[in-house]
This record gives C-alpha cells, sequence and structure tokens, in this order.
C-alpha cells in the first residue's frame, strides 16, 4: 500500500507544544492566561489572543518547534516496520510566512532523519491535500485535520489522530487512533480487509 503521513499533528504532537510553550509564553505577556479552547490547534482560538501576538509567539519559537521538538513516541520504530512492505509518502502543508520555504524544507528533512523517520517521498503541499493523494496513489492517509479528513475519506481510508480538536472526526473510512502502535494496528487491519482506496473514486 501506499501510506500517506501529514507531519503537524501526525508525526509531531503539534496540540501538546501550543499548548505547552503557549503557556510558557503567554504568561510573560498576558496576566492570569488561560486555556480557553482546547478544542482549537490555534494559538489565537486556544488563548483568545490577538494574531500580533500569536506572531510573537512563533517568531520565538518556530526553529524550536522545527528542527527541536520530538516526533511521537514510537513512530521512528512504526514506520520503520511499515517501510519493509509499504510505502511512505508524506504529505505536509508545513509553512511559515517568516520562514522562507527552502529553509523550511531544509529543516523538514534535516529533523526527519534526525528522528530516524524513514520515507519513501515527500510533498510539500498547500490547502486541500485531495490531488496531492490522488496524483500519489495514496491508499491510507494518517491526519489530525478534521477539515483534510472529512475530504480525504471519500476516496481512501483516513487514520485520524486523536486531539482535542478532531474529537467529532468520524464517520465512514475514517478510523481514529491513539499512539503510533496503534496507528500500527489499523494499518494491518486495513491491510487485512483489503479496503483500499480505488484511486480516484469515492470507495464503497
Amino acid at each position: 500500500m501506499n501510506i500517506g503521513f501529514d507531519i503537524d499533528g501526525v508525526l509531531t504532537d503539534f496540540e501538546t507544544f501550543i499548548a505547552t510553550y503557549g503557556c510558557k509564553f503567554l504568561r510573560t505577556t498576558i496576566k492570569n492566561i488561560e486555556i480557553s479552547q482546547i478544542n482549537n490547534d490555534d494559538i489565537v482560538e486556544m488563548f483568545a489572543c490577538d494574531k500580533e501576538t500569536e506572531n510573537k509567539f512563533w517568531k520565538e519559537y518556530i526553529e524550536k518547534y522545527c528542527t527541536e521538538y520530538p516526533s511521537r513516541l514510537g513512530l521512528s520504530d512504526v514506520m520503520t516496520e511499515l517501510k519493509k512492505q509499504h510505502t511512505i509518502i508524506i504529505i505536509t502543508n508545513r509553512s511559515a510566512p517568516i520562514v522562507p520555504m527552502e529553509i523550511m524544507k531544509s529543516w523538514v528533512k534535516e529533523w526527519l532523519a534526525k528522528e530516524k523517520l524513514p520515507y519513501d517521498k515527500i510533498v510539500f503541499n498547500n490547502g486541500s491535500k485531495l490531488q496531492a493523494c490522488l496524483d500519489n496513489k495514496i491508499d491510507v492517509m494518517i491526519e489530525d485535520s478534521p477539515k483534510h479528513i472529512k475530504e480525504l475519506s471519500e476516496y481512501m481510508n483516513c487514520i485520524c489522530f486523536d486531539s482535542h480538536y478532531n474529537t467529532d472526526c468520524k464517520g465512514k473510512n475514517i478510523h481514529r487512533c491513539y499512539s503510533s502502535y496503534d496507528l500500527y494496528e489499523h494499518i494491518k487491519e486495513i491491510e487485512l480487509s483489503g479496503t483500499v482506496s480505488t484511486l480516484g473514486a469515492p470507495i464503497a
């Protein structure tokens, strides 16, 4: 099978990074801060702050997140095992206005190597991931974004990496996982069931 992996929220626990470092950063600028929207992965929504504050946060923490923040526990072992029998294609919308795209691509590739996360191909995408998944004949896509999962699940199996902001993401061809090893079991189940994508037409 061709297995697609998102980065932010899948290879990394993006929600925990935002909550942890958002609290650290914003306690120096906002008194009596509270996490107001734990079901959102956006600094503005999670902490009810303004866009200017969010931009200051990322100016300070973007490099730390992209180059130092670790991958999910056990993911290196799971992806290494999967790559023995499957093709792994990373499809990401990772970008940041304050970082030139070529630098971002370099950070991503260096981080993947450092974290020992094997892959066959990486696609730097923008917006909807449907065409990128169809072009790369993805059978199973691992995502955290409800918007992407809703669209992609019409055409392929999607594994939703559990977060507060995607708890309502349910439906046909959507499988929820809670850890790297749980992810592995879901992929094995999908493989055995034979319900892979039809590469361009909605799956039955």
